[in-house]
């Protein structure tokens, strides 16, 4: 390439070496190779158990107690809700088996005194004056029995009042309470559910386990890839560059040079011959520098 002032560029290509150090070539071919044989060799592997940690026997045992449980139920909360259907239902407003003990022994005093003493003494008060079977006997009589029936009556009455208004009390506290209980029912169904959510969260680590192994397995080559390629390249071992710089020539310089040399070989060959020789050669080297 043709410059100003007649000069002449030309490239120049440099080749360096940059080798490793000796002593460390040996291990460098050592650790390449190794490095290739663990890559062969398909390492590393994934752990060949089993990633879980299944239930321990009690754990089962107890699972299964309440899987069992949740199943059949509960006699004792089917007991309560009998008793309290009953309630709500006002089986107990009537029929209550204790009323007729309760009863009798309310009015048994007032039987006693009825029977021992006020019915003999109006009896033998008539029979003393000799009236037993007058129209004022049978009004006394009648009289005494008209206030032990009320009596009789009335205890009875109270009786069967209050044992009405406990029971609509308690008939009542049911009613609120009705809600709560029938809430009980859902027990057993959500202790069936932990049972099958425990398992179904046991399943799930199995699953995740073979998954991780799976996707181990996938990636493995890769990996090993990946760290066999990141060795043998990474690093400054050496190696081999090249570098080119431009040098100019003065291309006047470079005629009268290859003139001096081409008139030299001219005189080593001699004659015509070795003229021409000389100036030919004196012209391709002047024009080459």
């Amino acid at each position: 390439m043709s410059k100003g002032g007649g000069e002449k560029e030309r490239t120049v290509v440099q080749k360096t070496s940059d080798d490793p150090w000796g002593p460390q070539q040996e291990p460098l071919k050592r650790v390449f190779e190794e490095a290739g044989n663990v890559y062969d060799s398909g390492s590393p592997k994934y752990y060949e158990g089993s990633g879980v940690v299944d239930y321990s026997p009690q754990t089962e045992q107890s699972l299964d107690m309440i899987e069992n449980r949740a199943l059949q139920g509960s006699d004792i909360t089917r007991s309560g809700q009998n008793q309290m259907q009953q309630t709500l239902d006002g089986n107990y407003l009537s029929g209550n088996p204790f009323f007729q003990g309760a009863f009798e022994a309310q009015v048994r005093p007032a039987v006693e005194q009825y029977t021992q003493q006020i019915a003999p003494g109006i009896d033998s008060n008539f029979n003393a004056a000799g009236r037993l079977g007058s129209n004022a006997y049978a009004t006394a009589r009648n009289t005494a029995d008209d206030t032990f029936a009320r009596a009789i009556a009335d205890t009875g009455g109270k009786l069967a009042y209050q044992n009405y208004g406990m029971e609509r009390g308690l008939q009542n506290a049911a009613a609120f309470q009705a809600p709560q209980y029938a809430e009980t029912e859902y027990n057993d169904a959500l202790r069936l559910a932990q049972v099958g959510g425990a398992r179904e969260t046991k399943q799930g680590e199995y699953l995740q386990d073979d998954m991780n192994r799976w996707n181990f397995n996938e990636n493995a080559g890769w990996n090993r890839l990946g760290k066999y390629a990141a060795l043998v390249a990474g690093g400054d071992f050496g190696g081999t560059g090249t570098s080119s710089q431009p040098v100019f020539k003065n291309t006047a310089s470079g005629i009268l040079g290859g003139a001096g040399a081409g008139a030299k070989i001219g005189n080593m060959v001699g004659g015509s011959t070795g003229a021409g020789l000389g100036a030919l050669a004196g012209g391709l080297l002047g024009a080459w520098g």
